[in-house]
């Protein structure tokens, strides 16, 4: 580990944005040092919804729109989002890069190209735009010449790579910031996606001292335990949608039928995906539970390597309050 350990509180566009201030809120007075915006396609949008939570959320937590996608995403008006952002609340901004969902960006018009040059491009021409100097780049994906910011961050803004596969692990450990892994991965692959991240950045002599290690996880508590596993287990099915996770199932020895599950969210039918992820599976993929259940799993995940578990809170509203306690104690624990 190479910092203090942060809980990130993850939100995914599906509520309506007063419902996700509300939440940003009471997740920042319960400890969460940062909020996680995902940027799904057709939902809320992450970068507006960090603004959102830049006026209205007291305290210093980060926020992290994430994962912006090259595909969709142009370099300029994403470094100039982000450094409005930072103008607000200075110091608080970072961004997640990554490809995106295959399957939305099918529904997009978009094809997964060359997904590793395609980060690395966007990653340098953020870089680029926000040292406030003409930006010329003629690569296959990000084509400047000349384009500059007329104001720059009050600080290097952190670049966090979203990463399941290898090649963008390595990707990760090369160039980012730090690292976030989808939700939906067990704790061994935490450690084998870590130590991919690590292997790679000691090969071109990169220290990682102050890499952040987060990822993403579905979080659940109530006080009989089956309520929670019942709410991470549709989250579970959703995230599965994404064929990169086909290792991280298989490793696991967990019997999912993940092309049925990819087959159903592809028709929107989220109730039969769900009812094809297992207790296992939720169990092993997520944290679902009692809220001692949920703590001895945070830090199962801490354990593997993670130094921002991002929890994505899930169920009724008492077991969200629930869910805040645990935080709220685990921060205490680690302050």
């Amino acid at each position: 580990m190479t910092g203090a350990v942060r809980i990130g509180v993850n939100f995914d566009g599906f509520v309506p944005t007063a419902e996700a201030i509300a939440l940003a809120r009471d997740s920042v007075a319960a400890g969460a040092g940062s909020l996680w915006v995902a940027e799904h396609l057709g939902y809320r949008e992450a970068i507006a919804t960090c603004m959102a939570f830049a006026f209205t959320v007291p305290g210093d937590a980060r926020m992290v729109p994430t994962a912006v996608s090259p595909y969709v995403n142009h370099p300029v008006p994403i470094a100039m989002a982000m450094a409005t952002l930072d103008e607000v609340a200075p110091g608080r901004a970072a961004i997640a890069v990554g490809t995106g969902n295959p399957m939305f960006l099918k529904e997009s018009g978009q094809a997964m190209v060359r997904p590793v040059k395609a980060v690395r491009e966007f990653v340098a021409a953020l870089r680029a735009l926000w040292s406030g100097e003409p930006v010329h780049a003629d690569g296959e994906f990000v084509k400047l010449a000349g384009a500059r910011l007329a104001f720059t961050p009050s600080a290097p803004i952190p670049v966090y790579v979203a990463a399941i596969g290898p090649d963008m692990l390595k990707l990760a450990g090369r160039i980012g910031d730090g690292v976030v892994l989808s939700a939906g991965v067990s704790t061994d692959t935490v450690r084998r996606s870590i130590a991919a991240c690590a292997e790679a950045a000691a090969a071109e002599g990169r220290a990682l001292t102050d890499f952040r290690r987060a990822g993403y996880i579905f979080y659940a508590a109530s006080e009989n335990g089956r309520d929670a596993v019942d709410a991470v287990r549709e989250k579970l099915a959703f995230v599965m949608r994404n064929k990169f996770l086909a290792e991280n199932i298989k490793a696991s020895g967990i019997a999912v039928d993940h092309e049925a599950v990819i087959a159903a969210i592809a028709r929107r039918d989220i109730a039969g995906a769900a009812a094809l992820v297992s207790d296992e599976a939720v169990d092993a993929f997520g944290i679902a539970g009692t809220p001692a259940h949920c703590m001895r799993r945070i830090e199962d995940f801490v354990a593997a390597g993670l130094d921002e578990p991002v929890l994505g809170l899930l169920g009724t509203p008492e077991n969200c309050r629930l869910g805040l306690d645990v935080i709220r104690r685990f921060a205490g624990g680690t302050s």
